[in-house]
């Protein structure tokens, strides 16, 4: 009997899935969500916490860390650029980095790190797991490889490239690779200012 029931669980989960993803536009991995899902209210006083004299606006999240050679650092040059594009367009946007790396990187790194690329990008740092339920609220999967007792500093991280587009009310709006899809981005802050308003 419990058996029947979680195999009809993971078989609507699979429906669904498939249905969301197959709603995207074959071209990009940009999938503007039907259904917002909605942030628990920890992952919304976190996000606030990253950005706490703005008040309800959009925000876009990406995960990374700071010692990444090619990756994060191009995720966060597009999210600097796509910041600036929503400006352009009037709507009130922030970026947030998400360290998946806290043992390398710390509050004075990040800090360093993200004000690099723009003023208007924040950073949340968290630990064991803390990390482990923000990162899974996003679905986002990291890989540490080489990291042991005998190396704590030399170690490479692999980690999802995906940015989530989150509105002023704590939803998730749209889901999108922050290497690929940064120009669909930015094309939808020009083309569909409504759903901006929404």
């Amino acid at each position: 009997m419990i058996q029947s029931i979680l195999q009809r669980k993971y078989s609507s989960t699979v429906v669904a899935l498939t249905l969301l993803f197959t709603q995207a536009s074959i071209e990009a991995a940009t999938v503007i969500l039907p259904r917002p899902v909605p942030l628990k209210a920890e992952t919304i006083s976190h996000l606030q916490q990253a950005h706490p004299s703005e008040n309800k606006q959009w925000q876009l999240v990406v995960f990374g860390f700071t010692r990444c050679r090619d990756i994060c650092p191009m995720s966060l040059a597009n999210l600097s650029m796509l910041i600036k594009a929503a400006a352009n367009e009037q709507i009130k946007l922030d970026g947030t980095f998400v360290t998946v790396d806290p043992d390398r990187d710390s509050e004075e790194i990040l800090s360093s790190y993200t004000k690099s690329f723009d003023a208007n990008i924040a950073y949340l740092r968290f630990e064991g797991e803390e990390l482990a339920r923000f990162k899974a609220t996003f679905g986002v999967e990291t890989v540490f490889y080489t990291k042991n007792v005998g190396n704590m500093q030399n170690y490479q991280v692999d980690h999802s490239t995906s940015a989530f587009l989150i509105d002023p009310s704590g939803k998730i709006r749209v889901i999108f690779d922050a290497l690929e899809d940064t120009v669909n981005i930015a094309k939808m802050f020009r083309e569909k200012r409504e759903f901006f308003k929404s």
